[in-house]
């Protein structure tokens, strides 16, 4: 073997990883327990990792990796001269570790890898700091953690995940026997029926402009928090005033024009109906965020601390998600880019933290110039990943935004675009705008 040793790698156990793999026999498939830690990313020195990437070439193609093999594999791809050559395949067989010993040579050569992650990572911070502008600290602290989360994280997620269908069956059964009870409630009876919301899942509601998201989204969040289920509502779109300000008309029944106004336009009626509110808002599990700039780290940040502190991860809403930016700072990204990296990383967060994401979307003009202005999933703008990547697509129209005199003036149609959890179909439902909500049919008073 080689005396020579590279800063950060134990050429030892990696020695002892890849010989026993050029020994592999019938018997023991030393390739498949090596392969389960190491995968096949770059965890093993460079010379190393030629040999390491030729092995596992060779197993996926069902051939032997038995040094003649390897050999040959190297030569093809040119890599034999920097593996070291077949004195080195010869040397590195001759050094194989038992077979009870693979797993835990090849673990610690990982956690060598995890080491130069670490240290990676922990150098483009400084350098970023180095170079930062004093306003732009907390997002680069808030990019910084979210490396830091991955790393973490490691393969361990991905182990937890690997395994025969058949071990989990029996306790899979045991998980019928109750009612699965929603992560999340839109406070809507049949939409409620229509769109199960389960931990991990991302729905967006879609919408031209004026057709109620806000109002949608906002009275989800009130229901959601009114039933004691912790809710988190990033607000890009409107200031704290004006979501303040929907949310008391919503739940006093004052007219929202009022409350924009202010002054004498609220009533002593009003004044009223708005203190005998206060009490239950003032209690409710319900948290906002109104920074103009979010990014996927940063909600992950948030939904990590609300699960911290509540015990249970939130539902999210975020308005809307064409307004968020992305992690990679400074990246040149079109639009399309941009939208379908958020998409995402959305759906990675929900499914890596259990909560459930609303996201209110735009859709460009394309149902304006269709025969009875109603949107289709098609309609979303920037980016068909949202539509790949959204659990559930819910599309707002509203007939009497185009035509003021429809026989279905007051209505609202939630047009269930996509559904994993359940069908596709519309659900009508009441707006009272005026109070900047939506309402069920029946209770629309």
């Amino acid at each position: 073997m080689s005396g020579e040793e590279l800063e950060g790698y134990s050429s030892e156990a990696e020695a002892f990883v890849l010989g026993a793999c050029l020994m592999a026999t019938p018997a023991y498939d030393a390739v498949a327990d090596a392969s389960r830690i190491l995968g096949d990313g770059s965890a093993l020195s460079p010379a190393n990792e030629a040999v390491w990437q030729a092995i596992v070439r060779l197993h996926g193609k069902g051939r032997p990796t038995g040094v003649p093999m390897v050999e040959a594999e190297l030569r093809s791809s040119g890599d034999l001269d920097r593996a070291g050559g077949l004195v080195r395949l010869s040397q590195l067989a001759m050094a194989a570790c038992g077979p009870g010993q693979v797993e835990h040579y090849a673990a610690l050569v990982q956690g060598y890898a995890a080491v130069r992650r670490y240290q990676a990572t922990l150098a483009r911070a400084q350098q970023t700091a180095s170079l930062i502008s004093p306003t732009d600290v907390a997002d680069a602290i808030r990019a910084h953690q979210a490396e830091l989360d991955v790393l973490a994280v490691g393969d361990r997620e991905g182990e937890a995940l690997f395994g025969r269908l058949g071990d989990d069956l029996d306790e899979h059964l045991k998980t019928l026997e109750q009612p699965v009870e929603a992560a999340a409630v839109t406070g809507l009876t049949d939409l409620d029926q229509v769109v199960k919301m389960r931990p991990g899942n991302v729905i967006v509601v879609a919408g031209r402009p004026a057709m109620g998201k806000s109002a949608l989204t906002l009275g989800v969040a009130l229901a959601n928090a009114s039933s004691g289920r912790p809710t988190l509502v990033h607000s890009m779109e409107m200031g704290k005033a004006e979501v303040n300000n929907r949310i008391l008309a919503a739940r006093a029944r004052v007219g929202l024009h009022r409350l924009m106004d202010g002054g004498p336009a609220v009533e002593d009626a009003d004044w009223a109906r708005l203190m005998r509110i206060l009490p239950d808002l003032r209690t409710l599990p319900l948290w906002m965020d109104y920074a103009a700039r979010v990014s996927p780290s940063r909600l992950r940040n948030r939904i990590q601390a609300l699960t911290r502190d509540t015990g249970r991860a939130p539902l999210v809403i975020i308005d809307y998600l064409q307004l968020m930016e992305t992690d990679q700072r400074g990246a040149r990204q079109s639009p399309y880019e941009r939208v379908s990296e958020i998409s995402r990383e959305l759906k990675i967060v929900a499914e890596e933290t259990g909560a459930v994401i609303v996201c209110c979307a735009q859709l460009n003009r394309g149902s304006e110039h269709r025969e009875g202005k109603r949107p289709m999933v098609s309609d979303l703008r920037d980016s068909g990943q949202i539509e790949q990547d959204a659990s559930a697509i819910i599309l707002l129209h509203r007939p009497d935004a185009y035509e003021p005199d429809s026989p279905h003036a007051g209505e609202v149609e939630l047009i269930i675009g996509k559904n994993r959890n359940g069908p596709t179909c519309t659900v009508t439902v009441a707006h009272q705008l005026h109070f900047g909500r939506i309402r069920d049919m029946a209770s629309a008073d």
